[in-house]
């Protein structure tokens, strides 16, 4: 399927100097992450302000562009440009690019039997939004100045191409061809559906829009397995880096994963020359760091298998190599070699557990063990206790969440 977005507007409101599709949202231009989440879709950008073009060109050489002249005319003119690039019968998504849209919208993109319309009942802007008025199955009104309706326009659409000969009806009429006034002509005929949506979306216009926006991004990188230590410290410092990486294409998931292990796989060695408050240090900021990589791939659209396999590998590797170091560091007897046995075990164990049940123990996820790591090393560095405390306490955690997991599978 081909899609269209809608980047031709001019975009006043935001007070900004660069065109509004490419003004930064969560360290991403706007428009790109309508782009990167249509991936497999040929994309067609509709524009008027030749930055945009320049941009796409650099970034997105794949995108096709069409150049608006007279943007004055409004949307549904600019939908119109986009016309030559598609058949007859062709289904087409349309979406505006000053719009931020939850991935479901993209999730939810299938073949309608007619031009089919997102809608829902949430809106940020209630008083500028454009409205529907539905029955049954079909929108019968569509309008910023409807007072009786029953949901709002989010400006996501599945097109039947019969929408570019509204859309030529209205210009051949008037010099304003607003994308309202072309949906209110296929509803006329019966020809516009609607799908209620419940995710969240947000038109655009405003700073504190914008704001609201990156709000929301930032939440929902928080994932619904992370522990107490990462949904709660380690989440609200790595999702404030997040955007001032996306921009660089070189730091991908991957070289994130492999350099961020490398670092933690450092503090193991700075424990075995007992250099344990500065190597506890490191192990929690390997700890919070380590989410960035997901949070980059996931912004980005470019999450593989490969990439989970890789990094989970690679922090079984920090593990082992934190406690190596720890207990290479001189701790020699026999406990000591025996909870060094239950914390290694144990750490690799209650990741694969977890992997084979589904289950996680809430108390023994990797982020809870990293910051147990980094206090005990505090603690050791102004004599509070030893560093050995660090084998008791995760083995038995650990072993202990493993049991805990197969109890619950065995429960169901």
């Amino acid at each position: 399927m081909k899609a269209v977005i809608l980047a031709a507007g001019m975009g006043r409101r935001m007070g900004k100097s660069q065109p509004k599709p490419l003004v930064l949202l969560y360290g991403l231009p706007l428009i790109e992450h309508k782009i990167r989440k249509l991936k497999g879709f040929e994309i067609i950008v509709v524009y008027h302000d030749r930055r945009i073009k320049d941009y796409l060109n650099k970034k997105f050489p794949h995108v096709k562009t069409v150049y608006n002249p007279d943007p004055e005319r409004e949307n549904g003119f600019s939908l119109l440009c986009a016309k030559n690039f598609f058949k007859k019968g062709e289904k087409f998504v349309l979406l505006m690019a000053d719009h931020f849209y939850d991935k479901e919208f993209y999730e939810n993109i299938k073949e309608f039997p007619t031009t089919t319309l997102f809608v829902s009942k949430r809106c940020f802007q209630e008083d500028e939004a454009t409205k529907v008025k539905v029955s049954g199955e079909k929108i019968i009104k569509i309008g910023k100045q409807l007072t009786d309706y029953d949901y709002f326009d989010t400006g996501f659409f599945v097109c039947d191409y019969a929408v570019f000969n509204y859309a030529e009806k209205l210009a051949k009429t008037s010099k304003k061809v607003s994308l309202s006034g072309v949906m209110q002509e296929a509803a006329n005929d019966g020809k516009l559906g609607y799908f209620v949506i419940d995710k969240f979306w947000i038109d655009i216009d405003t700073e504190n829009e914008l704001k609201i926006a990156e709000k929301y991004i930032r939440n929902s990188l928080v994932k619904k397995t992370d522990g107490f230590i990462s949904r709660y410290i380690n989440r609200k410092i790595s999702t404030r880096i997040t955007p001032f990486l996306l921009g660089y294409d070189f730091i991908t998931p991957n070289f994130l994963t492999v350099v961020i292990s490398l670092l933690g796989m450092s503090a193991g060695v700075l424990m075995f020359f007992k250099q344990f408050l500065i190597g506890g240090l490191i192990t929690q900021l390997v700890s919070i760091l380590d989410g960035i990589d997901g949070e980059i791939a996931r912004i980005k659209n470019i999450s593989t298998r490969f990439g989970s396999v890789l990094d989970s590998v690679f922090d079984r590797y920090i593990d082992i190599t934190v406690l190596s170091g720890i207990y290479l560091s001189g701790i020699k007897s026999f406990y000591a070699d025996i909870f060094f046995i239950m914390s290694v075990t144990g750490s690799i164990l209650v990741s694969y557990v977890s992997h084979l049940t589904g289950k996680r123990p809430f108390f023994a996820t990797r982020d809870i063990r990293l910051f147990i790591i980094m206090v005990i090393c505090l603690f050791s560095y102004f004599g509070i206790c030893e560093p050995f405390l660090i084998f008791p306490v995760i083995g038995i955690m650990t072993h202990t969440g493993v049991l805990y997991m197969i109890y619950k599978t065995k429960r169901g």
